[in-house]
């Protein structure tokens, strides 16, 4: 169960093998049902998560009741709601298993404890902050006047997957949409 964590943290840096079991001994296995609610808004979020299988989804709800996603992972791939996380306040944001899922989980204090005493842990965490960053960047520009068949092409080009995983309604409110205009855009296609 931990093989696919290894070989991601091996893949963002060299590690010597004490301290790639280090980390490892500090995550724990956990299975979700589909639905499964693991931060919601005003908790604070303890966790950080790794998705062997299934797929993870952030997002929060606006003054209007809808929903927004910020933000989807898929297997191999680490989430948490960062800000809460990272700050320990109460979270904005819910973070929910859309599938049955395998994670593994590393509570918030054994987090920051191997980011201080293992260098190569911090710098996994690191790239994962620039990738989200970046991530996010790109998203907000690309989106900023685009139409809406544009935004949908950008997924297909970029997340692929999501297209083909997430549930329709999910993938609209990730591109600022409704579900049935995504719906139209999609038969456009």
């Amino acid at each position: 169960m931990f093989t696919q964590l290894e070989n991601y943290i091996e893949k963002h840096g060299e590690i010597d093998q004490k301290d790639l079991k280090k980390i490892i001994s500090k995550f724990k296995s956990r299975t979700t049902v589909r639905k499964e609610m693991l931060c919601n808004i005003d908790q604070t979020c303890k966790h950080f998560y790794f998705i062997n299988k299934g797929c993870l989804r952030l997002y929060e709800i606006d003054d209007k009741g809808n929903e927004v996603t910020g933000f989807f992972a898929l297997e191999d791939s680490i989430i948490s709601a960062n800000t809460s996380f990272i700050l320990q306040k109460p979270s904005r944001d819910c973070l929910v298993s859309l599938e049955p899922s395998e994670l593994l989980v590393i509570h918030h204090s054994d987090f920051y404890d191997l980011i201080k005493t293992v260098p190569e842990f911090a710098a996994v965490f690191h790239k994962f902050l620039e990738f989200a960053f970046i991530h996010s960047q790109m998203r907000i520009y690309s989106f900023l006047g685009m139409e809406g068949i544009d935004k949908l092409r950008w997924v297909m080009e970029h997340e692929p997957k999501l297209l083909s995983r997430i549930s329709s309604k999910a993938v609209a409110s990730y591109l600022g949409m409704t579900n049935s205009t995504l719906s139209k855009l999609r038969a456009k296609l």
